[in-house]
């Protein structure tokens, strides 16, 4: 069984992926996944052709790319411990996995500094069981709305530690412009941002009073339904945003019996 399962998706970034896709395939004791994610540029047939190696996830139906529906499909085909979330823009060094380091006996997960004009805040490497405990990424942020930082957030929620990656071992990421980054996630990319945001404080809100490490899928949904009432008038600067969010009490009250107790949070934001 290979160490590291490099998970990496394509929707209309075949060019991207002839380039980085070798570098990939070069890492020591890894295997690799690609999520054809519906591309328009037939990436399923070159990935079959060119480099046999490979696990192929297609995907087919689907003209909106949802990153958390593709990465969590690349993540239920690997085999691997450790988890490497790489965008295909991202061309790694032949030894980029191999001068990987975690603390031993630590629950963390590895980012990369956010540098001015890289696009690299998307790719990760988690553990399996870490990934899998949070249920991995959540497939309603189904736009342009930070699928990347909910999971961190999730992770830190859960008792994982950062660990901050350099990018010594990061030969380039490709440049895009804004039409080709945003190509299938079409709509107001600033709104979309501004809903996940929402949604994530909400989430991070209620994990926290509730000291779980999940959320049903009911109340995520709730939750999101409650905050689209609100975001385009938030957006457009015409009302403040507030949701307020009741958690029933969790101790027993001995001989208060009679009596209902609960707590309440408040979610707030504003255009300034």
């Amino acid at each position: 069984m290979p160490r590291y399962s490099v998970i990496t998706t394509c929707k209309g970034r075949l060019a991207d992926l002839r380039r980085s896709l070798p570098q990939f395939l070069k890492q020591d004791d890894a295997e690799v996944i690609v999520v054809d994610y519906d591309c328009p540029d037939g990436t399923a047939e070159f990935v079959r052709t060119a480099y046999g190696s490979v696990k192929l996830v297609s995907v087919r139906n689907q003209p909106l790319f949802n990153a958390s529906h593709a990465r969590n499909l690349g993540a239920a085909h690997a085999s691997a411990d450790l988890l490497a979330f790489l965008d295909a823009d991202v061309v790694v060094a032949d030894d980029f996995l191999q001068s990987l380091r975690f603390p031993a006996g630590m629950k963390t997960y590895g980012i990369f500094r956010r540098e001015e004009g890289n696009s690299l805040r998307g790719s990760c490497v988690v553990r399996r069981e870490d990934f899998e405990e949070i249920e991995g990424y959540d497939e309603l942020l189904t736009g342009y709305e930070g699928e990347d930082l909910d999971l961190y957030m999730r992770l830190r929620n859960a008792g994982a530690v950062a660990v901050v990656l350099g990018t010594e071992r990061i030969v380039e990421v490709i440049d895009q412009n804004d039409d080709e980054r945003f190509r299938f996630r079409p709509g107001n990319v600033q709104k979309q941002f501004l809903r996940g945001q929402l949604y994530q404080l909400a989430k991070e809100t209620m994990l926290g009073a509730l000291r779980a490490k999940k959320l049903s899928l009911e109340t995520r949904k709730n939750i999101l339904e409650k905050i689209d009432m609100q975001v385009e008038s938030l957006f457009e600067g015409e009302k403040d945003f507030e949701l307020t969010i009741n958690f029933p009490d969790r101790y027993r009250r001995g001989l208060l019996k009679r009596w209902e107790f609960s707590t309440a949070v408040t979610v707030r934001a504003r255009r300034i």
